[in-house]
């Protein structure tokens, strides 16, 4: 992508790669739940204009257009070819939180080339080969080996989202690493508890928080994001101090928030990296 341009955010402002033509196009005849697109950016950047949100529409959609190439091309090239586009930040904190012996949990969304980036970094990090999990929801055999089987061939483990709990348990137990993608809408009237995000209530999952709780396993953040270059960065971050609480439910809640608050300062780094297509706040 080309030189850098900057949007107003309030008194703040966010920079972005400009959009590429491939990505105006999209924004413009392919306009895959366009309407949701804007309608979020809006919700996160209410100080935009019009102009200013098609913007940064354009150049989500030249991001989208590139990942899903990426993910293509991913299919058909070698390890070291992969290992080639990710440089791998923040190690020292996945390994200290590996210090404490309680597994890894592991709080991450939809950044970046978020299929691309993990596989990547795993094949240039041989000794967690193996030991890192995503939990994802179960397509079916068939649909699964066709979409995750490039996941697993790297050493990347999948635990169905749904009864997957002993399993996370015993990847804890072998002081594994579980990646929850928490970016996403969970209804309050299953796995969901209604909690702020950018200031607004949605649905976030518990799940991360009642593990936590249980296991006392540490939550490190970690994202992904596209250097300007167009090479790959995986990048962990410190540990999230756990808050206590007299009221056990109070307690999830508080630490559900805290986890949507780190997301949000993962969403303004890159904004035009985050999966906009979600509808996030269906409350």
């Amino acid at each position: 992508m080309n030189s850098a341009i900057g949007l107003a955010v309030g008194r703040s402002s966010v920079r972005v790669p400009r959009p590429t033509v491939f990505g105006r196009i999209l924004f413009r005849w392919c306009p895959v739940r366009r309407a949701v697109v804007l309608e979020n950016m809006r919700r996160v950047f209410p100080g935009f204009d019009d102009r200013e949100l098609r913007v940064l529409a354009e150049c989500f959609y030249s991001h989208f257009g590139r990942s899903l190439f990426e993910m293509l091309r991913m299919s058909w090239m070698t390890d070291s070819e992969i290992r080639r586009h990710i440089r791998v930040e923040g190690k020292e904190n996945l390994q200290r939180a590996a210090e404490l012996g309680r597994g890894i949990l592991i709080l991450t969304g939809h950044f970046g080339s978020w299929e691309f980036a993990p596989v990547a970094a795993i094949l240039g990090w041989p000794q967690y080969r193996g030991r890192f999990h995503f939990i994802r929801k179960s397509l079916g055999r068939v649909l699964e080996s066709v979409l995750f089987g490039r996941f697993e061939r790297a050493g990347l483990g999948v635990i169905p989202k749904r009864g997957g709990l002993d399993r996370i348990l015993d990847a804890l137990a072998k002081n594994d690493a579980v990646a929850f993608l928490l970016d996403q809408h969970a209804s309050p009237s299953s796995t969901g508890i209604a909690v702020e995000f950018f200031g607004r209530p949605a649905g976030t999952n518990r799940s991360l928080a009642m593990i936590a709780a249980l296991s006392g396993a540490p939550v490190v953040p970690a994202t992904s994001y596209r250097r300007p270059d167009g090479d790959h960065v995986m990048e962990f971050h410190p540990a999230i101090p756990w808050i206590h609480r007299d009221d056990p439910q109070d307690e999830i809640r508080e630490n559900t928030r805290r986890y949507n608050q780190v997301l949000e300062r993962f969403v303004l780094a890159h904004p035009e990296q985050w999966f906009w297509f979600h509808r996030r706040w269906k409350l």
